[in-house]
């Protein structure tokens, strides 16, 4: 039985029915394709009937909280909010795809259902919605362009980053490093778009709007370092997702870097990823309690405790007042913290 998962802090909640209500108006085409993007945003099952198992939303909340923060509006930023979400749905469509994942959240990726093919179609209309809900909007036109700038720029590195990380499947040389540029633009980049859209479309100057992106992709460094921890010991009930396939598909992930490092923990990994066989639930377990034993765990904390700590250098320069940045400090510490 898995544990409940941590709740988001309720400045990322507080508009959660307008952005999934303008989530849905933005999907709502009533043919095979449009069901098939439902079924990706979590609002019907594999037989069309109404569900509610749409995700956190967290980048399009992020992106309308922090506009507010520099005193923008909320139907101003909200066309930004939703083309994010749609963007990263799409990124997660051809994610799944690439990384055979067979299941998001206890329910079977899209591509299990309507195939390979289709899938990559899915994703793709899922980006082309989020280009038109921009630029169909009513932003004023300096605004929308600098959002879509931003969006374009962070989709791009986004992919760079998922190029990356594929390319890592059949290198033996990968530092750590590296791995955390990767993570960077792949995780990063669309968090960090959700600050700066949020201030950009609040009407806040480029130059501290990239400071809000740079926090922003510090605090995606540290989400994806702990999201990298649950993938090894996080609870599948609560997460959603398994804890042994990162294992399973030999993925380098950061504790499986960090455990590189150490001779003993990189013998036993180098011998599950080399056989050319699925590694067994007992080989998984043998890993994960060496692991531990070396304190792979608390090291790979350390990193996202340092990149959170960096962020907290940026926060201190951008213009906001006392109670502001105790409220993006407070969102920061839930996306490291929560269990799912």
């Amino acid at each position: 039985m898995g544990t409940t998962p941590t709740p988001p802090p309720p400045n990322l909640t507080k508009h959660a029915k307008k952005i999934e209500d303008h989530l849905a108006a933005s999907i709502n085409n009533d043919n095979a394709l449009g069901a098939a993007c439902r079924y990706v945003m979590g609002w019907e099952d594999a037989n069309g009937k109404t569900t509610d198992q749409g995700g956190k939303r967290i980048r399009p909340a992020l992106c309308l909280y922090v506009s507010e923060l520099f005193g923008g509006s909320t139907a101003n930023a909200l066309p930004g909010a939703i083309s994010l979400e749609l963007i990263h749905n799409f990124s997660l469509v051809h994610d799944e795809i690439q990384d055979r994942d067979p299941e998001r959240h206890h329910r079977k990726t899209i591509w299990r259902l309507v195939g390979e093919a289709q899938a990559i179609n899915v994703g793709d209309y899922l980006y082309v919605l989020a280009q038109k809900v921009l630029i169909e909007s009513t932003i004023p036109a300096e605004q929308r362009i600098l959002a879509l700038a931003s969006l374009a720029n962070a989709t791009g590195d986004m992919i760079k980053g998922q190029w990356a990380d594929l390319s890592f499947e059949n290198r033996e040389d990968i530092t750590v490093d590296e791995y955390l540029e990767m993570i960077e633009f792949k995780t990063g980049a669309l968090i960090g778009a959700a600050v700066e859209c949020g201030a950009l479309l609040a009407g806040i100057p480029k130059s501290e709007a990239d400071l809000g992106r740079a926090w922003g992709r510090r605090i995606g460094l540290a989400f994806q370092a702990h999201d990298d921890i649950l993938g090894i010991w996080g609870d599948p009930n609560t997460t959603g997702k398994s804890n042994v396939n990162d294992l399973v598909r030999k993925k380098k992930s950061l504790p499986v870097l960090e455990a590189m490092k150490q001779s003993d923990t990189s013998a036993k990994i180098k011998s599950l990823y080399a056989s050319d066989k699925e590694p067994s639930g007992e080989e998984i377990l043998e890993t994960v309690n060496l692991m531990e034993k070396r304190n792979i765990r608390e090291i790979c904390e350390e990193h996202a405790e340092r990149f959170i700590k960096e962020a907290e250098e940026i926060l201190e320069v951008l213009p906001l007042g006392v109670e502001e940045r105790a409220r993006l400090r407070q969102i920061a510490n839930y996306l490291i913290k929560r269990n799912a």
